[in-house]
């Protein structure tokens, strides 16, 4: 048997300005940071690094309060391997325990309200919905983190977040994405980093202190919005970034069975829960608005996603993990480097800007409610940590519309919406790591490392970037890449331009021509 081993973080900080109230590191100084069970900071700067070092935690105090420690320079362990690779076991699978009955009882009720409200009127979210959480994987993660509320313990028992994952899968209110379990170790270590690097021990508190390693992440908008949940009592409350955590805020709840009922009962009474409403968008995908919708979209009814094939038998051979040399050779094991951030040269900067300008002046006047779906500029950090990850370069026109919207609600016709930096680099691992696995064997006709999906469609396929062309595609699971025809713009900018030309003219987008219903972006099938 295999299994991943843990996943490595990487960041970078530009010291300039960086660390709050400590010494103040070496203006114009870079450091990488990379790690897993730990972090280890890098900046090729002693002075730095012992500035660094003096403000931040030591490694006893951060692991007192439940976050993986730190290091400068060097881990204590200089040739352990932090970054993702598979590793075999050797170790028999683990049973997972079973979660008090009762409590199961009423998530798994409330899971079957959400999914027959979303099986009438929001399909392509109920299709985003993944299966269970594999019992051995579930079993490990609790032996190697500590024991899950029972409540969110029997829901990963019946979805694994969603496929989007932050916003764009099952969104919570308002725009939360239900995360996977994978991504609860990340969200975690994310907040504990921010906790241990200030150095402030005295912050760590569970109940109203800035964060504590003890919390559980479940949800999250990718912009430094989270849910969590205290594993001592299961309550569930928020953390912002730069702020305390908190438990009597909009999205706080007694416990994640109350927030799943209060959801479910919001759905099929079409009443607010707290302050949000629930409504459909055109895509067929569950939205949350503070004004009531006055009615949901027709033609949105579907069924849920097929079920996984059945695991084989014990007997039968298990798919032979990709070698490095075959794995480079389809662009999907990149060589390791630190993130840099680049700046988009300036004159397609501006080209972009003004295309996204045309959409934005057109969408406020036209399709407000679609206006409102724009997200803010995406970090620079994100794009060059998406780019490291994938070992691409972004080309200048996707980075910089990136820098003016970190996705959006839209998108190039019905079916596709803008993803943000980060959900770019976890699709593309999600469709590599078919590869890495075994699951896949490789076909550049179906998929390559080279290309950047930029824009999920909400029926299973997306929208890439070729980075050996410059030009756009189509990807669909069932035939592969479409390099001609409909989906193929000269470049993104192209794409973009033409989509804000379709919009101010009213005239089709391809074969698809733009309409506004109830204050929202729709298309019309033209040929």
């Amino acid at each position: 048997m295999w299994r991943w081993g843990r996943v490595c973080l990487a960041g970078l900080l530009l010291c300039a300005g960086a660390g709050g109230s400590g010494a103040e590191p070496v203006s114009g100084v870079m450091c990488a940071a990379s790690g897993g069970t730990y972090m280890v900071w890098s900046c090729g700067d002693p002075e730095t690094e012992a500035q660094l070092r003096a403000q931040a935690m030591t490694p006893d105090e951060a692991r007192s309060v439940g976050c993986p420690p730190v290091y400068f320079g060097r881990g204590p362990e200089q040739d352990e391997e932090t970054w993702q690779v598979l590793v075999p076991t050797g170790e028999p699978s683990l049973t997972p325990r079973t979660p008090d009955p009762a409590v199961a009882g009423r998530v798994g009720a409330a899971w079957d309200r959400i999914e027959r409200w979303l099986g009438a009127h929001a399909s392509a979210t109920l299709r985003k919905l993944r299966h269970p959480v594999d019992g051995d994987h579930l079993a490990r993660w609790e032996r190697d983190n500590g024991r899950l509320p029972d409540d969110l313990f029997a829901s990963l028992q019946r979805h694994d977040g969603a496929d989007g994952n932050f916003g764009a899968g099952f969104p919570l209110p308002p725009e939360l994405g239900l995360a996977r379990l994978s991504s609860f170790d990340s969200l975690r270590s994310s907040n504990c980093q921010d906790l241990v690097m200030s150095g402030a021990v005295d912050e760590a508190d569970p109940d109203d202190g800035a964060w504590h390693g003890s919390l559980l992440p479940f949800a999250s908008d990718g912009h430094g919005w989270d849910l969590f949940a205290d594993p001592r009592n299961g309550r569930v409350g928020e953390k912002k970034w730069d702020e305390r955590v908190r438990y009597d805020g909009p999205m706080g709840w007694r416990s994640f069975a109350d927030l799943l009922e209060a959801l479910a009962a919001s759905m099929e009474q079409g009443q607010a829960v707290r302050e949000w409403y629930p409504s459909v968008s055109a895509g067929c995908e569950l939205r949350w608005t503070t004004a009531r919708p006055p009615s949901l979209p027709s033609g949105c009814a579907g069924s849920a996603r097929p079920s996984p094939t059945p695991e084989p038998t014990p007997e039968a051979e298990e798919p032979s993990p990709l070698t490095d040399a075959d794995a480079r050779g389809i662009g999907c094991r990149p060589p390791r480097r630190p993130p840099v951030v680049r700046t988009p040269d300036p004159a397609v900067t501006r080209k972009v800007d003004a295309a996204w300008r045309r959409i934005e002046r057109w969408l406020l006047r036209r399709a407000p409610r679609s206006h409102r779906t724009l997200r803010a500029p995406a970090r620079p950090l994100d794009i060059a940590r998406a780019e490291a990850r994938m070992g691409l370069t972004f080309p200048d026109d996707l980075r910089a519309s990136l820098l003016r919207h970190d996705g959006a609600g839209i998108g190039p016709g019905p079916l596709w919406l803008y993803a943000p930096a980060k959900e770019i680099a976890a699709e593309w691992s999600l469709m590599c790591g078919l590869y890495l696995d075994g699951t896949i064997t490789p076909d550049v006709t179906w998929w390559h490392g080279r290309l950047i999906p930029y824009a999920p469609s909400n029926d299973g396929g997306h929208l890439f970037l070729d980075t050996g062309t410059g030009r756009t595609g189509e990807y669909y699971n069932e035939t592969g890449l479409t390099l001609e025809g409909d989906p193929v713009w000269p470049s993104y900018l192209a794409q973009l331009s033409d989509l804000a030309t379709s919009l101010e003219m009213g005239r089709p987008m391809r074969s698809w021509k733009p309409t506004v219903v109830k204050g929202e972006l729709d298309w019309t099938f033209v040929r």
